[in-house]
């Protein structure tokens, strides 16, 4: 990692979203970032014990900022979602849960992210995201 990179992690992990759901970033590459959030830290639950879909949808936004971000560096900044679509597919309850966030496309003032959410335990996809992002420069 980039000491850039390292240093954008860094700050990302320290801030209070991600701080209260115990959030790491395992990867974050140029075509990816990855989310790793371990379920009982997210007391906040949903159906079956699950993360509570809120919560999913939030990571889900977070890992596409920071893959934003990331790609930006000092170009720019990772605005306001614009939009944010996600469908439910299982209920997250594995020990850990994990959100990577791949660019679809980044223009000059938007960007549309994908972002996948999976148990680890078993690989189960819990959710799919789309998110749309402003680009401030």
């Amino acid at each position: 990692m980039s000491p850039a990179t390292s240093e954008l992690v860094a700050g990302a992990e320290g801030s209070p979203t991600y701080r209260e759901f115990g959030v790491t970033v395992p990867v974050l590459e140029e075509e990816r970032a990855v989310l790793s959030v371990p379920r009982e830290s997210v007391r906040l639950r949903g159906v079956r014990d699950s993360i509570n879909g809120g919560v999913v949808a939030t990571l889900a936004c977070a890992a596409a900022r920071l893959l934003l971000q990331s790609r930006l560096g000092d170009e720019g900044r990772a605005g306001a979602a614009t939009e944010i679509d996600i469908a439910y597919l299982s209920a997250a309850r594995g020990s850990v849960t994990t959100f990577e966030a791949r660019m679809l496309r980044q223009g000059g003032r938007v960007a549309v992210c994908e972002v996948d959410v999976r148990d680890t335990d078993d690989g189960t996809l819990n959710a799919k995201a789309r998110v749309s992002l402003d680009i401030e420069r």
